[in-house]
């Protein structure tokens, strides 16, 4: 009897010891958790001036409130805490704010409130100092500078941002998270660290506590649900625990779930088109290169799909134009028909240009992960033009670029820094080709500071024409993210530059 006793306690602890890690999932955020739950890799940082991830942008943009905000479903930008952005000539520019905001601390959003955060990326190198020097331009802006001259403060709620030259999107730019503001207090400490632990913002959400497991964001109205984000780098977890039901709303999904995610989820999944593209770029001092009939072969042997679906574990999307397709209105569907495979034109093409021999290096910065992609394009210009496409990975492309050691193709990854066109093609400018045509470059320049966002569209479309008719760079894919979502919640709702959003998710009752 006691020996009975004693193997039906051991089976029953043992199957109590089966079910814990199950029990425990299910407690962590199972349907009966009255929060709402993410899977998301853990964010590099959450100082705004310092986010490099999606996971960082998603949650930067619930913990904060921009100057502007991006529609989701559209990307325009709209006002949120500026009340106006005006200027007479779109390089002096007059921010206003909202009265009355305040921190989740209670502390008021003023002009400094912005003006010291933007001092401060520069001040401390953080990732979004890029944005003030390469992309607005602001005067006297550089990594380092404890003062900037282009950033005056009028009062409390007013300061003026002057620009090197005229910018007719930086309104739109200014709804980036290292634009964001930072309270007194933290601008006094410059206890970043501490401060990046639990951040305070001016947001809809507040962090009220964050570990290696999870970081948990409450609104700070008090009403609608809390939003967990959990440390879920592996994209095979996140699916399994949303299509069982115990995640929520999953950021991820695997590359051998890409096929069944319709059956898995019905209506509940999405794909979120992305505001990054990569091209192979052509250098203007490989004279062999200098024909855009020979570029054009290059581009159109390449099976831009299969490598998508192949080495790029269909986590990319084949590109079709140059500007990024989460750029709407901007993006142009099927722009580019030399990104088109096509075998036969291709080699039609290389043999009217006089074709290529010897050693066709393709150039690419080492140690990013892009080894089996840039072998699968090599393998195919092997497999349509019969080349000796060799891949050639280097430490510091950009260093061999503007050296011009490159002596063939190499690759240029370009993000949007805001939604307008020409936001895609001004860093492909600067991408280091050498291209210089002045037709061209005049017409990026009318976009940049046309009078409205607007006006800017048709100077960005014919510039677009007009460097897919010279190819210095051939678009290849864009990233974009994937979305699948539990019974159990509605608005899921993304954009290519605010991520997931947060303050849209609810719970159906």
């Amino acid at each position: 009897m006691k020996s009975s006793t004693r193997t039906a306690a051991l089976v029953t602890g043992a199957v109590v010891v089966l079910l814990a890690p199950v029990a425990a999932l299910r407690a962590w955020s199972g349907p009966a958790d009255p929060r709402i739950s993410v899977g998301a890799p853990a964010p590099a940082s959450l100082l705004p001036g310092d986010v490099r991830d999606p996971a960082g942008r998603m949650i930067a943009n619930a913990v904060w409130t921009g100057l502007v905000s991006y529609a989701p479903e559209t990307g325009a930008p709209g006002n949120a805490a500026a009340a106006s952005i005006t200027s007479p000539d779109r390089r002096v520019w007059t921010v206003r704010l909202r009265p009355g905001a305040t921190f989740q601390d209670g502390s008021p959003v003023t002009s400094r409130s912005f003006t010291g955060a933007w001092t401060a990326a520069l001040r401390e190198g953080w990732a979004g100092a890029r944005l003030f020097t390469d992309v607005a331009h602001v005067a006297g802006a550089r990594r380092g500078a404890d003062t900037v001259p282009g950033l005056r403060v009028e009062d409390e709620l007013a300061f003026e941002v002057t620009l090197d030259r005229p910018l007719s999107g930086f309104p739109a730019l200014l709804g980036d998270p290292a634009f964001f503001p930072l309270p007194e207090s933290v601008l006094e400490s410059r206890d970043w660290a501490a401060y990046a632990r639990l951040p305070v913002g001016n947001g809809p959400f507040r962090m009220t506590s964050r570990s290696a497991r999870e970081i948990v964001l409450r609104p700070r109205s008090g009403k609608g649900r809390s939003v967990v984000v959990k440390a879920m780098p592996d994209a095979k977890e996140q699916y399994g625990a949303a299509a069982a039901g115990d995640l929520d709303v999953a950021t991820r999904v695997p590359p051998d779930r890409h096929e069944s995610m319709a059956a898995d989820f019905g209506d509940r999944r999405r794909t979120v088109p992305g505001r990054d593209v990569t091209y192979l770029a052509f250098p203007a001092w490989a004279e062999r290169l200098a024909s855009p009939t020979i570029r054009s072969a290059l581009s159109m042997a390449i099976d831009r799909s299969a490598v998508a679906e192949g080495a790029l574990g269909h986590q990319y999307s084949p590109a079709d134009s140059l500007v990024a397709p989460g750029i709407r209105p901007g993006h142009r569907d099927g722009q580019c028909r030399l990104c088109v495979h096509d075998s036969k034109a291709a080699a039609a093409a290389l043999a009217d240009a006089g074709g290529l021999t010897g050693p066709l290096n393709i150039w690419y910065e080492s140690g990013r992960g892009d080894d089996a992609w840039v072998a699968a394009v090599a393998g195919r210009l092997r497999a349509e033009l019969e080349l000796d496409a060799r891949p050639h990975p280097v430490a510091g492309l950009r260093e061999a670029v503007d050296d011009h050691r490159v002596d063939g193709p190499f690759v240029v990854r370009t993000t949007a820094a805001y939604p307008a066109p020409v936001a895609s093609l001004t860093p492909l400018l600067d991408a280091g080709t050498g291209f210089a045509d002045a037709y061209t470059t005049g017409l990026v320049a009318d976009a940049e500071r046309a009078a409205a966002p607007g006006d800017g569209v048709i100077p960005a479309r014919l510039a677009e024409s007009a460097m897919l008719r010279d190819l210095p760079a051939a678009p290849l894919w864009s990233a974009h993210d994937h979305l699948v979502w539990s019974e159990r919640v509605r608005g899921v709702t993304a954009g290519a530059f605010t991520g997931l959003r947060l303050d849209r998710l609810t719970v159906r009752e």
